[in-house]
């Protein structure tokens, strides 16, 4: 039986909710333990946005930080799901998307605690809301587009395609 025009090919439903069941089998150990050890990943945070916190002589409350880190924290968990849930990619392909992609959110979670304390201190409204469009941003856009950028997403429907007739 053909696939009639119009219509996703057989198996989309069950490839995405495979992957779904993939996902939610990876970020709720991992919020489990992010719940458990997440002060470890906050301090790192913080840690990393110490630098920037000296280039504007500003300083670094690691209560008031580790508060603000608490909020921003979580797009990790996110990025490491989406990547240990994507089959059809070599597992060391995974491991290295994964640990670029984790680098990559823990540089953008620093700065984005360093604007928060900047604005803080400058009083800027401007400043404010710049650092809260960029936190939306980081926390629900950037994992999605490392994902796609780091991997190979399309293989995720490679095995949906019609096969070409032979005519």
């Amino acid at each position: 039986m053909r696939d009639e025009p119009g219509r996703p090919p057989a198996g989309v439903g069950r490839t995405a909710f495979l992957f779904f069941l993939r996902f939610l089998a990876v970020s709720i150990p991992l919020y489990a333990l992010y719940a458990a050890a997440g002060i470890h990943y906050m301090k790192l945070v913080a840690t990393v946005s110490k630098p920037l916190f000296s280039l504007f002589d500003l300083e670094l409350a690691m209560g008031r930080a580790l508060a603000v880190t608490e909020d921003i924290s979580l797009n990790p968990i996110v990025f490491i799901s989406l990547v240990a849930a994507t089959a059809g990619v070599a597992i060391p392909r995974r491991i290295w998307a994964g640990i670029i992609g984790f680098a990559v959110l823990t540089l953008a979670n620093s700065t984005t605690l360093f604007l928060v304390f900047l604005s803080a201190s400058r009083g800027s409204e401007r400043l404010w809301a710049g650092t809260e469009f960029l936190n939306l941003t980081i926390n629900f856009f950037l994992p999605l587009l490392l994902w796609i950028v780091l991997l190979p997403v399309v293989s995720l429907a490679a095995g949906l395609r019609r096969p070409q007739d032979n005519v």
